[in-house]
């Protein structure tokens, strides 16, 4: 492609040209005067004009080259030209899942990336995705479906989204203890996976890099995130739900609302807040759901220290001390703080005890004879059915607590005993109790994915008989994927690498769901995700739960009123369809609001938190000295 800059050439040159040209077509040549008036024109006068001609002159020659009727190029050859070279502005507001069919189509088969492979950890990232996910779900269905707080069983509580397991889809704070959980494991993979292989002068650099950066991965787009929101309270976009819930404040004036955002915001970021037995946990005014972030930082420098005093010593020490600090802040209360301790633990577990089958070998001058050969695999198979049925039955348990109602948990039949198992500081208040459970069941549910058996069976490949289907976020951008991340790959390997390792085609069984092409795109947009969805749900989900609400309350009133008149009958019919139409308006809602979520999530991630992830590791290297 050519553009026609008419300032890549001195007027001198200018006139030359348009001398030849004119001798050409017939006409007199300009003259020297006239060069000197464009001159003066160019020099002194007219300096817009001369900028319009020049844009002008360069869309015509773009238009001249692509778009003329002559040429070799069809005009499909012209539209998919001038798609490609517009491509990046027109989708730069469009989501992956539009973009990638796009791209797909509009590439030449030798040059489309080629599916990344999945490291041994990428299930972390789809659980943390389906965890960001859940959360979203949580948030917004009990705007709509206040009673599903309740469990299964309680009092006259029998619906079919409150069962245990199935509460497990919404249970948003259970997907909390998930984040604490994972983020402990993959901050201190890697280091540990060095200090296991006596890397210790690479220890000290990758600990304090890791600290440097993290409080910059975490805030840089919290900082844009609820700028963006302030904006939007100033113009009236954020929406107050039925319930009341405090929305943010709008200010009189734009810049009394920004200076009231950055003193809020500041205030978040301050690590040396106190938090006192952890009933003080506030988020910002713009997006309460950002009382995970402090607890983040703080958990992460947690994780850090613990690495740091215990680098040099024996593993043993470091486990027992680990775990002694864990068992000491779950008894002072500090649920949150322990998980990240916990994710500790079950990184080394997963060094020291990686999710490989026991091989029994045989020296190499001996040949193993036929009942050998038939025991070890009968043995083999026995060892594989134990473990599927283990981390089977933990996979549900772990589901079973994470569905631990959110009110009165211990008079709900299926958590009544276990409410006395808990620590005294958990039993003064119900949702203590569900947070100690909650957590109880996050660990047991990740163990049972690492740990679970690989299989080479796959239900997509017999369902789809060979078939390549292409999902809207098939191959969504690598760029999305984090220096973490990256570096998590990196240090997973050496545990992955060992001998006789588990087959290309073989993946553990509990962590498909997780490795999905889907469960992989929420993963890369999960923290997007978590930074958008209450705003998404104020501004989009509640001006469709408003009027439903409105309607829903007029009928109850109204049905209220013909009962009290003896004609139950038409009371209840007029209830029932009052209940029909708010589920209608609830799919319709939570449609529209899930896909609003989805894009707005995904035009974030890629053009705040990817190039936040890429300035906080650009400071990185321009911070760090190096010798």
């Amino acid at each position: 492609m050519r553009f026609t800059n008419p300032f890549s050439h001195s007027p001198r040159d200018t006139y030359e040209r348009h001398s030849l040209i004119a001798e050409q077509d017939g006409r007199a040549s300009p003259s020297t005067e006239s060069l000197d008036e464009i001159i003066d024109i160019e020099k002194h006068e007219y300096p817009f004009l001369i900028s319009v001609r020049s844009a002008r002159n360069s869309v015509s020659s773009f238009l001249n080259e692509h778009l003329h009727l002559g040429g070799d190029l069809t005009w499909k050859d012209r539209f998919l030209t001038l798609a490609l070279l517009l491509k990046p502005l027109v989708f730069l507001f469009l989501p992956a899942f539009f973009v990638s069919p796009f791209n797909y189509f509009t590439t030449n088969p030798s040059q489309r990336p080629k599916p990344r492979k999945l490291g041994s950890t990428a299930y972390l990232d789809g659980l943390r995705g389906v965890a960001a996910f859940v959360v979203y779900i949580f948030h917004f269905s009990y705007l709509w479906f206040p009673d599903l707080r309740w469990g299964y069983g309680f009092a006259d509580h029998q619906m079919f989204w409150q069962m245990p397991i199935i509460r497990a889809l919404h249970s948003g704070r259970a997907s909390v203890t998930v984040f604490f959980v994972i983020s402990g494991f993959v901050l201190t993979l890697k280091t540990l996976t060095m200090i296991h292989q006596r890397k210790m002068d690479q220890v000290l650099s990758a600990l304090a890099g890791s600290a440097f950066r993290r409080p910059f991965r975490l805030y840089l787009p919290i900082f844009a995130s609820t700028f963006i929101i302030a904006l939007l309270v100033y113009g009236g976009e954020y929406v107050r739900d039925p319930s009341g819930a405090p929305v943010p404040p709008r200010g009189p004036t734009l810049d009394q609302q920004l200076q009231h955002w950055f003193w809020t915001t500041v205030d978040l970021m301050n690590p040396f807040r106190p938090i006192v037995n952890r009933e003080n946990m506030k988020g910002s005014e713009y997006d309460g759901h950002l009382w995970t972030i402090p607890v983040e930082f703080k958990g992460s420098l947690l994780v850090f220290f613990l690495l740091l005093i215990f680098a040099r010593a024996k593993r043993w020490i470091h486990m027992v001390g680990v775990t002694g600090t864990t068992l000491w802040l779950v008894h002072i209360g500090d649920w949150d703080q322990a998980l990240f301790c916990v994710g500790l633990l079950l990184a080394e577990l997963s060094i020291v005890l990686p999710n490989t089958t026991p091989v029994t070998e045989t020296p190499g001058h001996e040949l193993p004879s036929y009942r050998l050969r038939v025991a070890r695999k009968i043995g083999s198979k026995s060892v594989r059915v134990i473990r599927h049925a283990g981390t089977i039955a933990l996979f549900f348990i772990g589901l079973h607590l994470f569905s631990y109602p959110e009110y009165y948990g211990a008079s709900t039949p299926g958590f009544i005993t276990i409410s006395e198992w808990v620590p005294d500081y958990y039993k003064a208040m119900g949702d203590r109790t569900q947070l100690f459970w909650n957590s109880i069941g996050a660990i047991v549910f990740i163990f049972a994915l690492m740990y679970s058996p690989p299989v080479s069976f796959s239900l997509k490949a017999l369902l789809l008989r060979g078939r390549d289907i292409r999902l809207p976020w098939h191959q969504t951008t690598p760029d999305l994927d984090d220096a973490e991340k990256e570096e998590l790959a990196a240090a997973a390997s050496p545990s992955s690498s060992l001998e006789n390792p588990v087959p290309a085609r073989a993946e553990p069984f509990l962590q498909r769901p997780f490795t999905t092409t889907f469960a992989q795109y929420l993963g890369q947009i999960s923290y997007s995700l978590y930074l958008w969805h209450g705003a998404i749900n104020h501004m989009v989900g509640v001006r469709w739960l408003s009027p439903a609400h409105a309607a829903l309350q007029l009928a109850g009133d109204e049905s209220k009123v013909l009962a009290a008149g003896g004609n139950a009958a038409a009371a209840g019919e007029m209830v029932n369809k009052a209940w029909g139409a708010y589920e209608l308006a609830f799919f319709w809602g939570s449609l529209v609001n899930t896909l609003a979520l989805f894009w707005a999530s995904d035009v974030f991630n890629r053009i705040v938190d990817v190039n936040a992830v890429k300035f906080t590791r650009w400071i990185g290297e321009k911070a760090w000295r190096k010798d």
